[in-house]
């Protein structure tokens, strides 16, 4: 009788449901308040198309935040090195949820150029449910890779048949294995700018999403 401790690793793609885009807005210059003035406007004018989205029927979106704007001063220096009249900033980040992607491109292109805006990222994701039933299949395949791993190792040693002693997330086990650090649940956003008259704007692209599950198991032979 021996005892074998194995890694089983599934990984499965699919298409995303949802997609978040994450916008930063903001203002710098040589006056707070002009700045301060400036980021609260635009902020104001995003939240009023916000709520035109939502009331529409049906939303093309789920959610939105935009969080409360922030401020900041720096002293710049020339290329020679002099000390300059004090900068201001003041800025916030928004996240606004999509179902509709196509909505989602058109919000890209009209925001996108905006002055004072900035689309840091789109996050692709499923559903809360749908990522939760397709994470108890990818979990379940994980498992079963993990025993046909120990039974290849058992039967390559002339041993029979394997029998799970333990099984557990990355690192549960306490000795054998070391834990790795899983993000399989958002893809980044690959766009492609469409410049063309049909006022269609960003042709978007999304990665598929990736849910990954990794178990550590401890078997014994008969």
């Amino acid at each position: 009788m021996m005892q074998i401790t194995v890694q089983g690793e599934a990984t499965a793609s699919f298409p995303p449901e949802r997609a978040t885009v994450h916008l930063e807005l903001g203002f710098e210059g040589p006056d707070k308040a002009a700045a301060l003035q400036r980021a609260t406007q635009l902020a104001n004018e995003l939240g009023s198309h916000l709520e035109r989205l939502a009331q529409m029927t049906p939303s093309p979106t789920t959610w939105s935040a935009i969080l409360p704007i922030g401020t900041r001063s720096w002293r710049p220096h020339s290329n020679d090195g002099a000390v300059l009249p004090l900068r201001y900033a003041a800025s916030c980040r928004a996240k606004v949820k999509f179902s509709d992607f196509r909505a989602l491109a058109q919000f890209i292109d009209q925001w996108g150029g905006v002055d004072g805006v900035s689309v840091r990222q789109v996050e692709w994701t499923l559903t809360e449910r749908a990522k939760r039933k397709e994470e108890e299949a990818v979990l379940a395949r994980a498992v079963e890779v993990a025993r046909a791993r120990a039974q290849t190792i058992a039967t390559a040693a002339g041993s029979g048949q394997v029998r799970v002693i333990d099984i557990a997330d990355p690192g549960l086990l306490g000795q054998g294995l070391v834990a790795q650090e899983s993000h399989g649940s958002a893809a980044m956003m690959r766009s492609l700018y469409d410049g063309g008259a049909q006022g269609d704007g960003v042709d978007l692209r999304p990665e598929d999403v990736d849910l990954v599950a990794r178990v550590h198991a401890r078997f014994t032979t008969d």
